[in-house]
């Protein structure tokens, strides 16, 4: 017969009761706590999720934005880069021949003639003479006329030339015109305003180097355009040895014309050289002045130096548009040349602009140069700007110049 314990009835009761007590004051209330955590925990990866989303959203405009600002900046760039290489030259390619009825003029686009191509453009045209210039430099260009360079210590510019006369005298031209010219046009910048050497006295180099201008028609007399009154009354003479019969009267108002045309030409320069600037100050780019001479703007001779700095965020403007700002002023040499006092009155100008500073361009060979420099460098230094020169030959790897050019990492 079975025996009831009661000891085992109290403890099954115990824990019954207590296991019903349990239940409701604490495991309902724990499962509550568990129940409401877990929810946060749940609304909180939720919240963690869309966070995310709405970042990799975020994130993805951002890109796309930053993608249309780098596409934008990129297209800025290449406009730049064409525009700085184009200004001058499409300037210059806009003197086209005009069939003329007293025959062909042929002027080598070299040296001082990428200046004054405005003023014997119009004087020739204006004659009734066709005016045809030779082509944009070139390394096939330089190598058709490297024959007849008689001294390899000649400026890579002016060993440009004998390839210029070369291409003149395939066309056909019924003369070849490249004047002797001490003097350059007086800007009233220095104590004087000479041609160095080579610009100047050049086409006595060509004449006695070129074959081709044995049955070509050569003028290189010499004359002086700084002097106006004397070069009207003197010009009309040295005209008639080459084609005479031209009236008087016809040669004189070619000449206005041709002096009215080069101060355009010049004041298109400076225009273009205001606007780049008011362009870059507006976009928070620096400026750079590509200091140079005239030539410096043939692409086969700067090696695209000015695309090169443009590639750094800088805008570029040359000497000859900034120039015009400064009056004449005391210099440590003795300033006679007319490029050298736009390079100085350029250097001067960027001591008085906190976002422009100048790179100086040196073609090797150039004797005068070796004045410019030191002295140009002084005048940045006094001014509290750093002073850069890139040497610049027939060789064309810009290696050296990127570093030259680019950012420093403090930068």
């Amino acid at each position: 017969m079975l025996t009831l314990n009661l000891n085992l009835l109290y403890t099954v009761v115990n824990i019954l009761v207590l296991f019903l007590l349990l239940r409701k004051f604490l495991y309902k209330p724990v499962m509550n706590i568990i129940a409401q955590r877990q929810k946060q925990v749940d609304d909180a990866l939720n919240a963690a999720e869309t966070s995310k989303q709405e970042a990799a959203a975020a994130l993805n405009d951002a890109q796309a934005k930053l993608h249309n600002v780098d596409a934008e900046a990129a297209a800025r760039r290449t406009a730049y880069e064409q525009q700085a290489e184009k200004d001058k030259q499409q300037l210059l390619a806009g003197y086209k021949p005009v069939p003329g009825k007293r025959g062909s003029i042929g002027i080598p686009l070299c040296l001082n003639m990428y200046e004054l191509l405005p003023f014997w453009h119009t004087f020739w045209t204006r004659l009734g003479f066709a005016v045809h210039t030779s082509p944009v430099s070139s390394r096939g260009l330089y190598l058709a006329g490297q024959a007849t360079i008689p001294s390899d210590t000649a400026c890579f510019p002016a060993k440009l030339s004998h390839g210029h006369i070369a291409e003149l005298c395939k066309m056909g031209v019924d003369a070849v015109f490249y004047p002797c010219m001490s003097y350059n046009v007086d800007e009233h910048l220095g104590d004087n305003h000479y041609n160095c050497p080579v610009v100047a006295y050049y086409p006595e180099v060509l004449v006695g180097n070129c074959p081709e201008l044995e049955n070509t028609k050569f003028i290189y007399d010499y004359i002086n355009l700084a002097r106006r009154k004397d070069f009207t009354k003197r010009f009309p003479a040295i005209l008639d040895q080459y084609f005479p019969g031209i009236p008087v009267k016809e040669v004189h108002a070619a000449i206005d014309a041709a002096y009215d045309e080069y101060e355009h030409h010049m004041t298109q320069v400076r225009a273009k050289g205001a606007e780049i600037i008011a362009r870059a100050r507006a976009e928070h780019r620096h400026i750079i002045v590509l200091a140079g001479r005239p030539y410096h703007v043939d692409p086969e001779v700067n090696h695209g130096i000015d695309k090169l700095i443009i590639r750094q965020g800088a805008a570029v403007v040359t000497e000859d548009s900034v120039s015009c700002y400064e009056e004449k002023f005391d210099t440590a040499v003795l300033n006679q040349w007319t490029y050298h006092s736009r390079l100085y009155a350029a250097a001067k100008y960027c001591t008085t602009q906190p976002d422009m500073d100048l790179v100086q361009l040196v073609s090797f060979g150039c004797g005068l140069d070796a004045i410019t420099t030191d002295e140009t460098r002084e005048i940045l230094q006094e001014g509290g700007k750093l002073y850069t020169q890139l040497k610049i030959d027939e060789i064309t790897n810009l290696g050296a110049c990127l570093l030259y050019t680019s950012p420093s990492p403090r930068d």
